[in-house]
């Protein structure tokens, strides 16, 4: 595939995934991130900002990496499959956090993402080593989200 290919690709895939996350979050992000009791080791709302900045960085590395990958095609295809499937289960789990409001259930719908990111990362691996080790500070920052999710609905068992 050439680079403008690659790119305009990648590009289209981050901003849909975004367009999507950004319908299922819905209105008043900030005042409800803002009205939950957190832990003292929470970022404030900016940092989460900057996160979601990172987040689509690295996704677009990643799109940009495989599908300029001549090799493999069945690995391109999984890890493909891997990474718009971790998008979907960000944007589905953006709908029960902050449109429902279910902080008990969000613990529960955010699982199957970090267990994608380690069968992406271990897929990318095998044929696109730099998109792997590029993904792997996401990969350890997953450990935090899920236990910052946890606390999240604990601090606030009357929402849900």
């Amino acid at each position: 595939m050439s680079i403008v290919s690659a790119i305009l690709i990648a590009c289209a895939i981050c901003i849909i995934s975004a367009m999507l996350e950004g319908l299922c979050a819905g209105k008043g992000v900030k005042a409800f991130i803002t009205s939950l009791r957190t832990p003292s080791y929470a970022p404030p709302f900016w940092a989460w900002i900057i996160i979601g900045v990172f987040y689509y960085i690295i996704s677009f590395f990643i799109s940009y990496r495989v599908l300029r990958h001549s090799g493999d095609n069945f690995l391109k295809a999984v890890s493909l499959t891997l990474l718009l499937a971790m998008m979907s289960i960000n944007a589905a789990w953006n709908y029960v956090f902050f449109r429902a409001q279910n902080l008990f259930l969000s613990f529960f719908a955010f699982i199957p993402y970090p267990l994608l990111a380690i069968a992406l990362f271990v897929c990318l691996l095998q044929f696109e080593s730099p998109a792997a080790w590029i993904f792997l500070p996401y990969l350890a920052y997953l450990n935090y989200a899920a236990f910052i999710c946890y606390k999240f609905w604990k601090l606030n068992t009357n929402r849900g």
